[in-house]
């Protein structure tokens, strides 16, 4: 099949490198086909204009480096745990959150090695990027550690930062087919693929002591056609792989949102950025750094408002996808669950639905479909659009979008255990939401759906109660405040490569706390005050 990509290319040469995880996304809902095309095709370039994506660091390029550099010392003669703590100078530069994780995970995977040996005995580092010319324009890789023993049996490594998966995938037979296929003067008999997790230094083999030719039929059976497939992507799917595609700036499936973060100075490399980011970046950018871009281990607290808040809106998306109004007849009591309907049933386990219940029954009044003039377009969708004068790319994920006329709604829910005393104004500055809603509205997503004005309808569901709050962009003050609460966040988000931690009562409950070095501060602060007979706990007073 001739690849036909249906943009404009400066240069095209059918040379291919595939990585074993770009066998495995082929499949992936979350894959955009056209980027992973590109993205194995390294002599292929796109036209984007003037614009060119600018990389950021690969932080978890630091921690393979110094497990391939561990391998390399053992080869000369050193010590296993020798070699080990002498990478710490190698993480000096690095956050230090992520210095806590590196050394964590330096040690979980020199663990398990040392375990691995006293099974299959010594093994010898070959490769951190082990590759496979599979003719004069192809190539197969792995990001991956490859290791053998004298007696022929190898293991190819798979790290992951939080924990391992057992689920077989395309990446495990190409991965196999590489190990089996490397060139050393052993010849090999036994081929191992595991996954390691490096928070609890837990394995799985997911091909385990195969002979080569066992290997081989597996590739051949199951993973070379995924490989294949990586190289005929022509759609175009906007989706979280946007920030890291090298046709980003020309692609016409972003809605263009140019402005949107209020700046014309762009942060050091191309980035992507949410509501949700920003909030959490407000709160503390440490934690924002820890959670969102460098993804370290997390540890997640469930808690009833937060079960709660998903149900509902799991529910609520899925009633509203039928573009018609939600009925309390959709809403059995939760004890009796084999009532809960065909919305019900495909949304919401009925233990959450339980929680969701009260909160599902004061939407029902104020459900926007009720009003006939309203057409839905989308419900529970992340809208992706690019900021070019920031460089970023900008996830929304509204409840729901609507038409009613000539007006573009958007829709946010929020739910809460009692109604808050506060006036329209002080919702407002509670919920980044509306302003980031209402900014996106204005520099994009109205002209994008054929609108003249925008509105954003804050929904705030209690057991007992719905109140909504409507704010438009046609009221200019409102939307100076809007850009100007944007324009802040923006700013400082785009600039900031330091990520510092800021103490604050959410510390205690915070997911990646376990890698912070200040994570008692606040509580410390709080206790300190408290024995002075403070009254004031603020740490900034």
């Amino acid at each position: 099949m001739v690849w036909k990509p249906g943009i404009p290319l400066r240069r095209d040469e059918p040379v291919y490198r595939v990585s074993a995880t770009d066998a495995e996304t082929v499949a992936s809902a979350q894959s955009c086909p056209l980027a992973l095309a590109l993205k194995v095709r390294p002599k292929t370039s796109p036209d984007t204009g003037e614009w060119t994506r600018r990389r950021g660091p690969f932080v978890l390029g630091v921690l393979a480096d110094a497990i391939q550099d561990v391998g390399l010392r053992v080869k000369h003669g050193y010590e296993l745990w020798d070699a080990v703590r002498l990478q710490a100078r190698r993480f000096g530069s690095q956050h230090e959150g992520v210095r806590q994780f590196f050394d964590h995970a330096l040690t979980q995977f020199f663990e398990y090695h040392e375990a691995r040996e006293e099974e299959v005995g010594p093994l010898r580092f070959l490769d951190g990027w082990p590759d496979l010319q599979k003719g004069p324009r192809a190539s197969l890789f792995a990001w991956a550690l490859l290791y053998e023993t004298d007696t022929g049996c190898r293991e190819i490594r798979r790290i992951r930062v939080a924990t391992a998966s057992n689920k077989l995938t395309p990446w495990a037979y190409v991965a196999g087919h590489i190990a089996a296929q490397y060139q050393t003067s052993i010849e090999p008999q036994r081929i191992w693929v595991t996954e390691i997790g490096l928070n609890d230094g837990i394995e799985f083999h997911l091909i385990s002591g195969e002979s080569p030719d066992r290997v081989e039929e597996l590739y051949q059976s199951d993973g070379r056609d995924a490989v294949l497939a990586t190289t005929k992507g022509e759609e175009r799917i906007p989706g979280r792989v946007c920030g890291g595609c090298e046709y980003l700036g020309g692609c016409e499936s972003l809605i263009p949102l140019n402005g949107f973060l209020q700046t014309d100075n762009p942060g050091p490399w191309t980035r992507s950025v949410s509501a949700s980011d920003l909030v959490l970046y407000e709160t503390c950018p440490s934690r924002w750094y820890m959670e969102r871009e460098v993804h370290l281990p997390r540890v997640e607290e469930g808690s009833e408002p937060l079960l709660r808040g998903l149900a509902t809106h799991q529910w609520l998306a899925q009633a509203h996808g039928r573009s018609k109004a939600c009925t309390a007849d959709e809403l059995p009591n939760p004890a009796d669950i084999d009532r809960l309907g065909i919305v019900g049933e495909a949304a919401v386990d009925p233990g959450d639905y339980e929680l969701a219940y009260p909160f599902l029954r004061s939407h029902i009044d104020c459900c926007p479909l009720n009003d006939d003039s309203i057409r839905s377009l989308t419900a529970e969708r992340t809208l992706y659009a690019f900021d070019a004068q920031a460089d970023a790319v900008i996830a929304t994920k509204a409840d729901a979008f609507w038409l009613r006329g000539d007006t573009l709604i958007m829709r946010e829910i929020k739910t809460v255990q009692v109604q808050p005393e506060a006036d329209r104004d002080q919702i407002f500055s509670a919920y980044l939401a509306v302003a980031w809603d209402l900014v996106a509205l204005e520099t994009g997503f109205i002209s994008h759906f054929g609108a003249v004005r925008g509105e954003v309808q804050l929904e705030i569901l209690s057991p007992d109660a719905a109140v909504v709050h409507t704010y438009s962009t046609d009221d200019e003050a409102l939307m100076r405040m809007a850009r100007g609460r944007i324009r802040r966040l923006g700013r400082d988000w785009l600039a900031d490569v330091q990520w510092a931690p800021t103490p604050n009562p959410g510390c205690t409950r915070c997911s990646v706390r376990r890698w912070c070095g200040i994570r008692d501060a606040w509580a410390d602060a709080v206790a300190t005050k408290v024995d002075a007979g403070a009254e004031d706990i603020s740490l900034t007073s």
